[in-house]
């Protein structure tokens, strides 16, 4: 299993497993997402109990899935940010007639 998949796969077991819920309770194991582990948790303790637990999770692995879920995060942040900027510039359009302003987009 590859390192990513490690982590989803600790994610998986800790939701559904009442004890490892309980060592990290600390850790709020039910807000964490499908592949990737919150920012502010106690890393070398979900590192201790996923040991515990039979994986074998290192600092990377954790670090790497936060990374990625920002990276995807910041993405679609962006992406939106892109979209409202062009549906502002319609706006602008259509309420002034025409294309000068801040959100002069379609120039």
């Amino acid at each position: 299993m590859d390192r990513h998949g490690q982590v989803e796969s600790f994610i998986r077991v800790a939701r559904e497993n009442v004890h490892i819920k309980d060592k990290l309770a600390d850790c709020a194991v039910e807000m964490w997402g499908s592949s990737h582990l919150p920012l502010d948790i106690d890393i070398a303790k979900v590192k201790a109990v996923a040991s515990e637990y039979g994986f074998n999770l290192t600092a990377s692995d954790i670090v790497g899935s936060q990374c990625s879920k920002l990276a995807e995060f910041w993405q679609f942040e962006m992406e939106n940010a892109f979209a409202a900027r062009r549906s502002l510039s319609v706006i602008q359009c259509r309420v002034s007639g025409e294309v000068t302003g801040i959100y002069g987009y379609y120039r």
